[in-house]
C-alpha cells in the first residue's frame, strides 16, 4: 500500500508528520515515516474512533475520512 497521510500532535493541534502507510486494517495503521527507518502503530478502539499513538514522546492521532453513501445508491449496490 503506497498512501501517505497527515497525523496531527494532540498536546500540539498546528504541528502535523506526514507518514507512509504500510498497511491497515479496522483497529491498526501500520506506518512509516518517509526517507527513515522509522515505523510504528496508531490504534482505535471502534470504528467511530480516531486511530492514536505515540512516537518519540509525542501523541498523534489519525481521523480517517468517512466515505458518504447515498441511501438510494446503497440499496441499488452502488458506491
Amino acid at each position: 500500500m503506497d498512501k501517505r497521510i497527515i497525523l496531527v500532535d494532540v498536546d500540539r493541534p498546528g504541528e502535523t508528520l506526514e507518514v507512509d502507510l504500510i498497511t491497515s486494517d479496522e483497529t491498526v495503521l501500520q506506518l512509516e515515516v518517509p526517507n527513515t527507518n522509522v515505523q510504528f502503530r496508531l490504534f482505535r478502539r471502534d470504528r467511530n474512533a480516531a486511530y492514536e499513538g505515540s512516537l518519540g514522546g509525542r501523541y498523534f492521532c489519525f481521523i480517517p475520512p468517512r466515505v458518504w453513501v447515498n441511501k438510494t445508491d446503497a440499496r441499488r449496490g452502488a458506491k
